[in-house]
């Protein structure tokens, strides 16, 4: 005979669930395997051949010396899988509908359902591997408990008692030890904050000494914090759109990501100061032209001044100065001329706030000026914008939603895959 099938019950008189299917809904389990409901005898001539059993002490034997690693083979606890193991009718609970598991030698890693699908069909390898990396893990847990029972014992009696004589210890994880914890996937949902300290942490102490054995894994994760700070950026810069943000708040949006600037002025430029008195004796300090932001190029150290108003100010006038001609908004003249202003009064006050600021390097070989304002007007209205801005000398005009498609457009390229 080739298949042997148990019934595992539920022995424990005490359950509610006494006699019951052991591991419900699985009703039974069918072990596929030639000969497999027989056991081995020797003839008066030494020949070997398969006897199937008949009696209650041949059940007992081969259930004893025949069945396969992984099963309880004592009738009096019900057989069926080992506790151990309970995680493998667990998993197939999930299924519906199945009721039968068979293990056969005609599979080896593979999974089916029976035609019915009341059957889940897998290979006896495929059940090894499983029952050997439950034991792995048992084993892993065991040893991992009774580091740390070591430890606590080591800690709270000896430590406590001479501090000097018992310093205190670390926990030491064995090689794989973290890896095997983790594995190869994290649900991030399921993370609290202190495991996202914890990976963080353990992310930026072993940086360096992880650069040489898994530099693309580093790049790759560089580019994925590249990513997620971008697509965080975006969401805020359109929350800050829809809430109507003030001028202080989009101030502080862009302080916060003074990245974003070197967009605006198409340079890569560095943050000197934040509201900066452009007149006055130093930086920070008291003047009479103050300008939002203060920058210098990194590479000609040329100061570069931005003037930021908010996405909601109106860019052109409504009504026509001539027959489809409209003039710039009063709000837009005043922001550049404020701003060629501040320009002006730095330049002539330039080797004062030099003197008085040596940790800066301030060249003025040719001051930059930046208005960043409202929206591209609509159709009607955006041929005016684009002649204004375009003929004042000195100074650029850019708006907010032309800044965040500049930044939609670098993550675009930034997620790109090359051909």
């Amino acid at each position: 005979m080739d298949t042997t099938t148990l019934y595992p019950v539920n022995t424990m008189p005490t359950s509610a669930s006494f006699l019951a299917p052991k591991h419900d809904p699985i009703v039974s389990i069918e072990l596929v395997l030639k000969n497999g409901f027989a056991y081995i005898v020797d003839d008066a001539n030494g020949a070997e051949h398969f006897l199937v059993p008949n009696t209650l002490d041949e059940v007992q034997m081969y259930l004893e010396e025949c069945m396969p690693s992984g099963f309880t083979k004592d009738p009096n606890f019900g057989l069926g899988l080992d506790r151990t193991l309970s995680f493998i009718t667990q998993a197939l609970s999930e299924i519906d509908g199945i009721k039968h598991l068979r293990l056969t030698d005609e599979k080896t890693l593979e999974v089916s359902r029976s035609p019915d699908s009341k059957t889940f069909e897998m290979g006896y390898r495929l059940f090894d591997e499983l029952r050997r990396g439950a034991n792995r893990f048992d084993d892993k847990a065991r040893a991992s408990s009774r580091k740390k029972k070591q430890q606590s014992a080591y800690t709270n009696l000896l430590t406590r008692l001479d501090r000097t004589k018992f310093p205190l210890k670390l926990l030491e994880r064995a090689p794989d030890d973290l890896a095997e914890v983790i594995g190869e996937t994290i649900v991030d949902d399921r993370l609290s904050e202190n495991d996202r300290a914890a990976v963080v942490s353990l992310a930026g102490a072993t940086v360096r000494k992880s650069i040489k054995t898994q530099r693309a894994g580093l790049v790759k994760l560089h580019d994925e914090i590249e990513l997620a700070s971008l697509d965080e950026l975006i969401v805020h810069m359109e929350t800050q759109f829809a809430a109507k943000a003030t001028e202080p708040q989009w101030q502080k949006l862009f302080e916060a990501n003074p990245f974003i600037l070197d967009m605006a002025f198409n340079v890569p430029v560095l943050l000197l100061q934040g509201q900066a008195h452009v007149g006055g004796k130093i930086l920070d300090g008291s003047g009479e032209k103050i300008a939002d932001f203060l920058f210098t190029n990194k590479l000609t150290d040329s100061i570069a001044i931005l003037e930021i108003k908010t996405p909601g100010m109106e860019l052109v006038s409504k009504k026509q100065y001539r027959s489809g001609v409209l003039a710039p908004s009063p709000e837009l003249v005043g922001a550049v001329v404020q701003t060629l202003d501040q320009i002006d009064k730095l330049r002539s006050d330039i080797y004062r706030v030099k003197a008085v600021n040596p940790q800066h390097k301030l060249e003025t070989y040719g001051v930059k000026g930046v208005v960043l304002a409202g929206l591209i007007p609509d159709a009607g209205r955006k041929r005016s914008f684009e002649l204004y801005r375009n003929s004042v000398s000195g100074l650029s005009i850019i708006t907010f939603d032309e800044l965040l498609a500049k930044l939609k457009s670098l993550r675009e390229l930034l997620t790109a895959k090359p051909a």
